[in-house]
């Protein structure tokens, strides 16, 4: 493994004890556009572990501003389009 920070194609991020099937780039489920090698077995884990935790940050800090929202209140804006 290269210690610059990027883990080679064929190595499993999070192997490699207990990996099954292919090791494959998979894109980050955070949307960051990163991608990071998992085997099979280790990335479903990972979205087992990680996507609640994402649908949970999108149920509380949805896309769309609330139907109460009030920009005039405080000054506050809803997202960095409305500067």
């Amino acid at each position: 493994m290269d210690m610059s920070g990027r883990f080679e194609v064929d190595e499993c991020l999070d192997g490699p004890v207990g990996c099954a099937g292919e090791v494959v780039e998979y894109l980050a489920l955070s949307g960051s556009g990163e991608r990071y090698p998992r085997c099979e077995r280790h990335y479903q884990g990972y979205v087992e572990r990680v996507q609640p935790k994402i649908d949970d940050i999108n149920r509380r800090y949805p896309a769309m501003a609330p139907a109460d929202f009030d920009p005039t209140y405080a000054g506050e804006r809803w997202d960095e389009d409305d500067y």
